[in-house]
């Protein structure tokens, strides 16, 4: 199925991050925020991101931002958090 493909992407992308120049980082981070809110690969990708220090560089923080503010324009505030809950 093209959700698990997609999966398995993130997951590939998230881990080598760091080596994206700013505009291709942000590029990606579009494309799977518009995947995650038009549920065509699952919100369980999401559970590759570790929030801690050691875990996470300046460019998977930058992703992990544009990430969201991208999800939270196509689906609002509201949605994104019952999104966020339900899952």
């Amino acid at each position: 199925e093209n959700g698990e493909m997609f999966d398995e992407l993130f997951a590939q992308y998230y881990a080598t991050v760091h080596r994206l120049e700013t505009n291709k980082l942000r590029n990606v981070a579009k494309i799977f925020a518009h995947l995650l809110h038009s549920d065509s690969m699952p919100w369980s990708c999401l559970e590759y991101i570790l929030l801690n220090e050691e875990e996470t560089t300046s460019s998977s923080r930058i992703f992990i931002k544009i990430l969201f503010q991208e999800i939270s324009e196509y689906m609002g505030l509201t949605k994104l958090r019952e999104s966020m809950e339900d899952r």
